[in-house]
């Protein structure tokens, strides 16, 4: 995610901006703010982008008591205007909201107070008041939003669009991008805020607050009385809003990534994900080493469908390539909630491949972003693995070890608090925040920079990582089962139909939501399948995912999901499962409809345990070889 400098306000000229879908073309007025353009792979859905200059739009009024919960520093009093159509005023304030403001408050309150500050805004007046919002008309519908002007130096955008009920939804803050050392605008360029997703709609909103220079003059000294709603004056950046419709199909859900070289992750391609090769205006510049990863995040909503991942990426490569003109997508790689990684950059993801993700700390280093907003919300489980087993790969190709350190040469620029030539001493594996002045990649997901470094070396070093169970660390080795007798084809397409069902079949979306075959599950052996208690199972590489009559889902994994396979599986002499692993003082055990495997951590031996005939008792299994047990090979 692209950085946003954080610094300290002198004066507020804001500007908030809606843009609105409407279906009557006479709504767009003026016809030369409006550019149009549609790039795509032919196989996919093309990519629309609409460009919407925002001066000299007509404007409304938020109400501040929608805008309570939002981090707005520089919103200041002076900045207020009355709600058309809300209740009037008590009498004696016709002067207008800054006069009864300062009227019933101890402490002094100027036009230049920050009007989210505690005790400043009365709450009688919280839906009476608010900041002056610019309103576009437009007539397509989108799903992602990009804001660029000249200069956003000192600008901060949030957006949030209409939801299907009408209501507004939450608002997203973007990032200015800060990839100018390795795309520096020329003459004329733009400087762009991240492209967020959005969902489908037919309108946003877009708050831009701008922070002058400390030689600018305040734009609000001393605010003329207010009875109406009156416009903002002039004084942040011109602004174009980029709105970006990727399209997206239900057949993009099915595609199934193949695996890297050097046993690398399995990578949804460029083509795989529709990427018009035609954007591209250059070759890719290829630096001397790999010398450190950096995590990043792309903001937006975290709720998008398998089905959309493609298109998100899609919509980043179209804003990245064409709006901002960089010529291709600025990531190196693209992780999304499913555990899916995305090829990025074009160039091979196994070389040095110089991307625009990180401005001072481009060169040397490959940019991996979570697709979602990670500020409060962590990345799902499926996701880290995903990002953990691409840096594993990456870092071991290229000789580092994902718990070391580097030496990083700064490139400078305004989006690092290192001066240019700066030796920096950091983590092999890092975050944006760790170089930019940015927050990126949010806060849940910096807690986890350490986890994520485990994780990466232990696939680095070919050791698979215990799998979670409910939580837990499992004592029970996941085993990288394979069947040289399998049809690859077969595999592949149960894989893909699995992925498919992700939006209607609870246990596929536990499967996709756990990484799906790149998880701790692998690969789909079977569909969905019905057993008579109810319950329905999918059985995969390694283990069993199965759902009881009352919706709980269960997992059957590692050397339990061997001998389990072995007896049958859910439709086998034990029956379905009554619950997840849990631990034993010699292990962990699973216990089913008719019995339980019992595996001991220290001989890594899995004991069958079978109900006695007429009885609720618990025998060993006298069919199993002696000493009633089963020997499994070790972890590989």
């Amino acid at each position: 995610m692209p950085n946003y400098a954080r610094r300290r306000s002198y004066a507020l000229p804001l500007v908030a901006l809606v843009v609105v879908a409407a279906p009557a073309a006479a709504l767009l007025g003026d016809a030369g703010q409006y550019t149009v353009s549609n790039d795509s792979h032919d196989d996919f859905a093309k990519t629309t982008t609409t460009q919407v200059g925002l001066a000299g739009a007509p404007t409304v009024v938020v109400p501040l008591r929608e805008l309570s919960d939002m981090q707005l520093p520089d919103l200041r009093v002076g900045d207020l205007r009355l709600v058309p159509g809300a209740p009037p005023l008590p009498t004696g304030s016709a002067a207008g909201p800054i006069e009864l403001i300062t009227a019933g408050v101890f402490e002094p309150v100027t036009s230049t107070t920050p009007a989210l500050n505690p005790g400043v805004v009365p709450e009688q007046l919280a839906d009476r008041v608010g900041p002056e919002v610019k309103e576009l008309i437009h007539q397509s519908r989108f799903s992602m939003i990009g804001v660029t002007a000249p200069d956003l130096g000192g600008t901060t955008i949030r957006v949030r669009a209409r939801q299907l009920d009408g209501s507004w939804g939450q608002w997203f803050e973007t990032g200015t991008d800060d990839s100018v050392a390795a795309r520096p605008p020329g003459q004329g360029g733009l400087q762009g805020s991240e492209p967020i997703f959005v969902g489908d709609t037919d309108a946003v909103q877009i708050l831009s607050t701008h922070t002058p220079e400390p030689t600018d003059q305040p734009r609000v000294q001393n605010p003329s009385p207010v009875s109406g709603a009156d416009h903002l004056g002039s004084g942040s950046p011109e602004l174009t809003a980029v709105l970006l419709d990727p399209g997206h199909g239900e057949e993009e859900s099915s595609v199934v990534a193949a695996p890297l070289a050097d046993g690398g992750p399995s990578v949804i391609s460029r083509g795989q994900w529709g990427a018009d090769e035609s954007l591209r205006c250059e070759d890719p510049t290829y630096n001397d080493g790999l010398a450190g990863v950096i995590v990043h995040h792309t903001a937006g909503r975290n709720d998008y469908t398998l089905a959309e991942s493609a298109a998100i990426v899609r919509g980043i490569y179209a804003y990245h390539s064409e709006t901002l003109g960089w010529c291709d997508i600025g990531y190196n790689a693209l992780v999304d909630k499913y555990g899916q990684i995305y090829e990025g950059h074009f160039g091979g993801l196994d070389r040095p491949v110089q991307g625009a993700h990180a401005g001072g700390f481009n060169q040397n280093t490959a940019g991996v972003a979570f697709m979602g907003n990670h500020e409060s919300e962590e990345p799902t489980p499926a996701a880290v693995t995903a990002m953990a087993r691409f840096i594993g790969w990456r870092t071991r190709i290229a000789g580092l070890d994902p718990h070391g350190t580097t030496t990083m040469i700064s490139e400078g620029t305004e989006f690092t608090p290192f001066r240019q030539g700066e030796e920096v001493q950091l983590p092999v594996v890092f975050s944006h925040r760790d170089v930019g002045n940015t927050a990126c990649a949010g806060d849940a997901a910096y807690a986890l920079m350490d986890h994520i470094r485990d994780l990466a070396a232990d696939f680095s070093s070919g050791t698979t990582p215990k799998h979670m169970v409910d939580g837990r660390d499992s004592t029970t080795p996941v085993l990288a089962q394979t069947d040289p007798d399998a049809d690859v084809s077969t595999s592949q397409a149960l894989t893909a139909k699995l992925l498919a069902l992700g939006e209607s079949n609870e246990l596929a979306r536990r499967w996709i939501e756990t990484g799906g075959p790149q998880g701790h599950l692998g690969s789909a052996v079977s569909e969905p399948e019905l057993v008579d208690d109810g319950g329905q199972y999918a059985e995969f590489v390694n283990g069993y995912l199965y759902r009881a009559s009352d919706g709980r889902i269960f997992e059957v994994l590692g050397r339990i999901g061997q001998r389990y396979a072995q007896l049958g599986g859910p439709r086998g002499v034990l029956g379905a499962p009554r619950g997840n692993e849990y631990p034993v003082r010699t292990g962990a055990r699973v216990d089913f409809a008719h019995g339980s495997l019992v595996f001991d951590q220290t001989t890594h031996i899995v004991t069958t345990l079978k109900e006695r005939s007429g009885t609720d008792q618990l025998t060993p299994d006298s069919t199993s070889p002696p000493p009633d047990a089963v020997p499994t090979p070790p972890a590989s």
